[in-house]
């Protein structure tokens, strides 16, 4: 066990695994509790207790593509699991949803209705499902409506506002929480009414920069990769090259350590260094305009 206290206890027994059932671990999402993420969940936390007032409180999360806000969102929709009670009727405290790619109404309450397991007609009226997401949401006690990909208003065109006009019904007549994400296309949809846009508290995952929490963080994704040799990529060699490679989104630079895992197992290495990550197939973010120059 000494010779592997650079990896989590809970990782060590992979390293026994056949090679596919290791590279499938590796390419498994890991959850890693960094600052802002953990601040962010905390105040999502506080919304599903919140009292049922007149204007309930919204959050939205927001931040560039890939820098974590539908992991934030699955975390905090797992922290709070449906439940029975006694009598078998289900508690969802969180329901999580996606923003159709191209909204309107209809579309928005047939989601709702699959994200709650309900089957129905998709060609029924809106009006119709409306009645039935307000019943089945009361009658399972939802207490948050949290809606990724917000930034899929837009769109919308001219509906965007009659969407939010019908989120904020929803929101007023079952006293619910609006829990939100997307890029800064979500605010400028926002910006459609007003009224709505000022009900929501922004929380902002703000870029990565190569700082202390960048190295934290890379230290920590190191200890759940099932390599038998230490890497160290929060190192003065490593941890700028990642950087460099990845950007200032943390998807990128969990999608690299993946891959460079993934290479490290079948080439034998048993950890990332700077060599392997040179060979790692890889597209730096702003390459893509050399990329299409070449076909």
């Amino acid at each position: 066990m000494s010779r592997f206290q650079h990896l989590d206890a809970s990782v060590v027994e992979a390293l026994d695994l056949p090679k596919p059932a290791r590279v499938a671990f590796c390419q498994a999402d890991r959850w890693i509790g960094y600052t802002r993420a953990t601040q962010i969940l905390s105040q999502l936390d506080q919304l599903v207790g919140y009292p049922k007032t007149l204007r309930m409180p919204n959050v939205l999360v927001v931040g560039r593509s890939g820098n974590g806000k539908s992991s934030i969102l699955e975390r905090f929709t797992h922290r709070h699991p449906v439940q029975e009670t006694a009598a078998g009727s289900p508690i969802a405290p969180v329901l999580l949803v996606e923003m159709p790619e191209t909204p309107d109404e209809s579309k928005l309450w047939s989601t709702v209705l699959w994200g709650l397991s309900i089957s129905h007609r998709e060609k029924d009226p809106a009006a119709l499902k409306k009645r039935s997401v307000k019943s089945a949401m009361h009658y399972a006690q939802v207490r948050i409506l949290a809606i990724d990909e917000f930034n899929n208003l837009v769109n919308a065109g001219r509906a965007a506002g009659d969407l939010l006009a019908a989120i904020k019904g929803l929101s007023n007549e079952l006293k619910i929480s609006v829990v939100a994400a997307g890029t800064q296309s979500a605010i400028n949809a926002l910006n459609s009414d007003p009224q709505m846009k000022s009900r929501f508290e922004p929380a902002v995952l703000d870029r990565w920069k190569l700082d202390g929490e960048y190295l934290r963080f890379l230290a920590s994704y190191e200890r759940l990769l099932p390599l038998a040799e230490p890497s160290g990529l929060a190192t003065r060699e490593l941890a700028p090259k990642l950087y460099g490679m990845t950007g200032d989104t943390l998807g990128a630079t969990v999608k690299l350590l993946k891959q460079a895992a993934v290479s490290a197992i079948e080439s034998g290495k048993e950890r990332i260094d700077a060599k392997l990550l040179d060979q790692v197939p890889w597209v730096r973010p702003g390459e893509w305009d050399e990329v299409a120059r070449r076909v």
